[in-house]
């Protein structure tokens, strides 16, 4: 799907993107998360990008969810002053990384689960905890280093799933993988084999060691 797909981001470059502040930090009431789950429930298949555009804009509860929220978004941010071409490439830029977000987050899945990892998903967790799966009491995140986000351990705009569920007892086990920013402009940034290596190492462990129990 990843090779099938057309170009998420269409023509649109970062600093177009990025331009309108007002989009870039948009999260619809129903979370993209939330969104990309029920179209692939509907329509029983991982969709490329254009399928779920079409979810999102002809499907009824597509447009609820979606569709009519981001034409909203774009009328208020025109009334704004924004001109109509700026805010349209800030809003394909918002929902085509969204979506290839989405797809990383399958492959990762499904290539942990293929290497004989029981991972659990959710679109609540993800929503809420930033939690893109677990497997046992081990929460994996999958993060791109983005200086305003996110990096390694400095603060960024979105809170850690480790500060979301830091209370959580007995203590949860946090398993970042974060990947470097990306190169090729238009394709899917993927985690690499080293990266699910190295994450099917950790996850490994750290379900022995809770199968253990602490130390007496």
């Amino acid at each position: 799907m990843c090779e099938r797909t057309e170009h998420a981001l269409g023509t649109v470059q970062r600093s177009a993107g990025e331009s309108v502040r007002g989009i870039v930090d948009w999260h619809p009431a129903f979370a993209f998360a939330h969104t990309f789950h029920v179209c692939m429930e509907r329509t029983g298949r991982l969709p490329t990008y254009g399928q779920f555009r079409d979810f999102a804009l002809e499907d009824e509860l597509g447009r609820r969810m979606l569709g009519d929220p981001a034409k909203h978004k774009l009328e208020a941010e025109q009334l704004k002053g924004v001109p109509r071409d700026q805010a349209r490439a800030a809003m394909r830029w918002r929902v085509g990384n969204a979506y290839y977000g989405f797809l990383r987050e399958v492959y990762t899945v499904v290539s942990l689960r293929s290497r004989g990892i029981g991972l659990e998903v959710h679109p609540v967790a993800d929503a809420l905890f930033r939690a893109d799966a677990w497997a046992g009491r081990t929460v994996l995140s999958l993060r791109v280093g983005n200086a305003e986000f996110r990096r390694g351990d400095r603060e960024g705009r979105k809170v850690r799933t480790e500060q979301l569920l830091a209370d959580v007892r007995p203590a949860l086990h946090f398993l970042p993988i974060e990947l470097g920013a990306a190169t090729t402009y238009g394709r899917v940034h993927l985690p690499s084999r080293d990266h699910l290596e190295a994450a099917l190492r950790q996850i490994r462990q750290a379900g022995q060691l809770s199968a253990e129990g602490p130390a007496g």
